[in-house]
């Protein structure tokens, strides 16, 4: 009799001790990529300090994360290049030497969208042809900063903003979204808040409108596609990504040490989580009621003292892991979390894919 009771204790303390874990594996197709290699659909693309390994003496660098397909500009040409590094074409372009807002934004087929002259936006064809320019300038006189852009991995949407707009001193900002017909619609429009950064859903169907303005916490606005208001938070943080949910029903805010889960529809917080160590990453998958995190040391792309954090916001549990290998991250690839089952995900757009798996 005392040998089977030893036994069921055993059983019982061994259950325990894994019934509440996270595992965070390295993908067999990156555990041995050094801290400058990236798997890019399908393909290893060395990238250095935000240099592609094929770029040369590049202005600015974009490779899309769906199709692998690169787009370099050069002072006089524009550099199209497969995955693996062949080139596709080459089409002339003259890059004034004094242009410091130069940049470039690959697309899936092999066209892309130049910045140029701080808010001027040239959109090319497959072919390496214009087939539009749009001025995004605001005409303030009393000054603007550079226009960005932002967008899905397949530019189904396409977002133009002025990040600020100085007029009688203050900062406002604007926003419009790119037509189909390459025609424009102004979607967000203030005199007295600035924007800090704007996110398009990665099915294109979402806005994300970050803004901000002196002595007020931080506003995000959802709206759809179209720029139909859908929802607006405050976060009492300075707001550094937003998140939404493919449904467009929650969205994840974080700060650099802070993240919240929202509510579209009411607005309300779901759940809410502070880091000791600086954040770089945090989503919610509705279907597990999970965040994943990421919190690491970053200097320049390397990264130490790196934790994945799962917290589940229904049972408010959290676990962590961390990770002890060398670990690399790059402006020019998002960092992705895509759900392979329940509480089963893979974390891509650092230099190693992990598969992660959490049990609360």
């Amino acid at each position: 009799m005392r040998y089977f009771i030893l036994f069921i204790v055993i059983v019982i303390t061994s259950t325990l001790s894994v019934a509440q874990s996270l595992t965070v594996s390295e993908s067999s197709a990156t555990a041995r990529n050094g801290i400058d290699q990236y798997m890019i659909a399908g393909y290893q693309i060395a990238i250095d300090d935000n240099d592609l390994a094929f770029a040369g003496n590049a202005a600015s660098s974009s490779v899309n994360n769906l199709t692998a397909i690169a787009a370099i500009l050069q002072s006089a040409s524009v550099n199209v290049h497969a995955g693996n590094g062949d080139e596709l074409f080459s089409t002339p372009f003259n890059l004034k030497s004094d242009d410091s807002s130069a940049k470039i934004y690959a697309k899936l087929n092999g066209g892309f969208i130049i910045r140029e002259n701080i808010a001027n936006f040239l959109f090319y064809n497959s072919l390496g042809n214009v087939k539009q320019s749009i001025s995004n300038s605001s005409q303030s006189t009393e000054g603007e900063s550079i226009s960005e852009l932002a967008s899905d991995p397949a530019f189904k949407t396409v977002v133009l903003y002025n990040p600020k707009v100085v007029s009688g001193r203050v900062e406002g900002s604007r926003a419009k979204v790119v037509n189909i017909d390459l025609t424009t619609t102004d979607i967000y429009y203030s005199s007295s808040r600035a924007i800090r950064t704007v996110k398009v859903s990665d099915n294109g169907q979402f806005i994300a409108i970050a803004t901000y303005s002196p002595g007020t916490d931080d506003l995000v606005i959802i709206t759809d596609r179209f720029g139909n208001d859908l929802s607006e938070i405050s976060f009492d943080q300075s707001v550094e990504d937003v998140v939404i949910s493919d449904d467009g029903s929650f969205v994840t805010i974080r700060s650099n040490g802070r993240m919240g889960v929202y509510s579209v529809i009411e607005g309300e917080r779901n759940g809410s989580a502070s880091f000791r160590s600086r954040l770089l990453f945090a989503e919610y998958m509705p279907k597990d009621k999970t965040v994943i995190a990421l919190t690491a040391n970053r200097s320049g792309s390397l990264l130490t003292d790196v934790e994945v954090h799962a917290i589940n916001v229904a049972a408010r549990a959290i676990q962590r892991q961390s990770f002890n290998g060398r670990l690399s991250m790059t402006d020019l690839i998002p960092i992705k979390l895509s759900r392979k089952g329940v509480n089963s995900y893979t974390l891509s757009g650092l230099n190693k894919t992990f598969d992660l798996n959490v049990r609360f």
